[in-house]
């Protein structure tokens, strides 16, 4: 699993421009169903529950845009990568796939986050959270 790590933490795109990134994109998977009027009912209760997914790691995640920063950026990055592949399979697994907008959204959405979750450097912790924590701990 250290490898796996390893690989995670050598991205390009720093971790407060993805966690910024995450509060639009919970907001588009809220809001998108709606707007988009998804004519089958799965798709939309799927992304919802996948939007508010994505706000409670936006809030929680360990890293500067986070509010509570209880979760580990690992973490999140291990989540965004099974959420955002399920956005891709999803439609033809579930039997949306015939539904072209739910698909596209579903398609653009999970190859988008899959793309910026694996550019992502996912560091352990970030500086100012270490040096806390090791200020606490003294």
């Amino acid at each position: 699993m250290s490898a796996l790590n390893a690989l995670m933490g050598r991205g390009i795109i720093p971790p407060v421009v993805h966690g910024v990134l995450d509060y639009p994109l919970a907001a588009i998977l809220i809001v998108g169903p709606l707007v988009l009027s998804f004519d089958d009912s799965a798709a939309k209760w799927i992304a919802f529950v996948f939007g508010i997914g994505a706000a409670v790691l936006a809030v929680g995640t360990a890293w500067p845009t986070g509010i509570v920063r209880v979760i580990p950026p690992l973490l999140h990055g291990y989540a965004d990568i099974i959420v955002t592949v399920a956005l891709i399979v999803l439609p033809f697994v579930i039997g949306f796939s015939d539904h072209t907008t739910a698909l596209v959204f579903y398609l653009v959405v999970g190859v988008g986050g899959l793309g910026a979750t694996l550019a992502t450097r996912f560091e352990p912790q970030a500086t100012g959270e270490r040096d806390m924590m090791l200020r606490m701990a003294a």
